[in-house]
């Protein structure tokens, strides 16, 4: 049953060559030979499969390292990035604490401030009392002496 199997795959192996010529080749040989060489010509084709396999196996791996390498490096980034973004996010926090003391303060001292309505009275106060047409006391005195004495 196997070696029937054997012949099967070898026949369809041989299948672009002429017929006649295989045929030839297994009636010239004995059994045992045709045993051995169907025996070889399936190792012969399971090394090459194994050899593929292993090829293919080994590109998989390479390609694996480098998808491994490529994330790690990737991840690397990403935290850096982070990293900068989150101290970024505390300067701006800390500038943004310091506006709001400033503006707090302004708004403090703006409380203090002369309102512009209150400035008008004053402003209408000073102008009818004239501080600058008053004269002290001591000054009336000096210069009642003076037209005194030019007298």
């Amino acid at each position: 049953m196997y070696i029937k199997i054997v012949e099967l795959h070898i026949q369809k192996h041989f299948k672009h060559k002429k017929h006649g010529i295989y045929e030839k080749r297994m009636a010239d040989k004995n059994p045992f030979q045709e045993q051995q060489d169907q025996v070889s010509f399936l190792l012969s084709s399971f090394n090459t499969r194994l050899r593929e396999l292993e090829e293919r196996n080994k590109i998989i791996k390479e390609r694996t390292m480098l998808l491994g390498q490529n994330f790690l490096s990737l991840k690397e980034e990403t935290i850096s990035e982070l990293r900068e973004m989150k101290k970024q996010v505390s300067k701006m926090k800390e500038e943004l604490n310091k506006l709001k003391e400033t503006t707090q303060s302004l708004v403090s001292e703006s409380n203090s401030f002369v309102r512009k309505g209150e400035m008008a009275v004053i402003e209408r106060m000073l102008k009818d009392f004239q501080p600058l047409e008053f004269v002290r006391t001591k000054d009336f005195e000096e210069f009642k002496n003076k037209l005194k004495e030019t007298k």
